[in-house]
């Protein structure tokens, strides 16, 4: 409600019409990234903050002893987020309305 109804504290109407905001100019998020990650951001500072470090990441004994990761799930993980931006960014523009703009998006994936 706060970025995109046009009534919010970043995009409202003034009197004359115009898009303005508390801050300048109107808000524009192109297919909403700008809330998007400020809200995951968000969460992961309060899941961070909430689960805490680590079990004996603090403890000078155990300090060192940190398992290394498991490199074919590394690889899977980024062949997953891979895959998820491909998917996402070209459809995201939300101008795929004919034949044309989807195989446009298509070559940009």
């Amino acid at each position: 409600w706060w970025a995109w109804s046009g009534y919010g504290l970043l995009n409202y109407t003034d009197s004359d019409g115009k898009g303005v905001s508390a801050f300048g100019s109107g808000f524009l998020d192109f297919a909403g990234s700008g809330v998007v990650h400020l809200v995951g951001g968000v969460g992961a500072i309060v899941g961070a903050a909430i689960v805490g470090p680590r079990k004996g990441r603090y403890d000078s004994d155990s300090a060192n002893d940190f398992d290394a990761h498991s490199v074919p799930f590394c690889v899977l993980g980024t062949f997953c987020l891979w895959f998820g931006w491909y998917g996402f960014n070209p459809g995201s523009t939300g101008s795929m309305h004919d034949e044309g703009t989807a195989n446009l998006a298509g070559i940009v994936a």
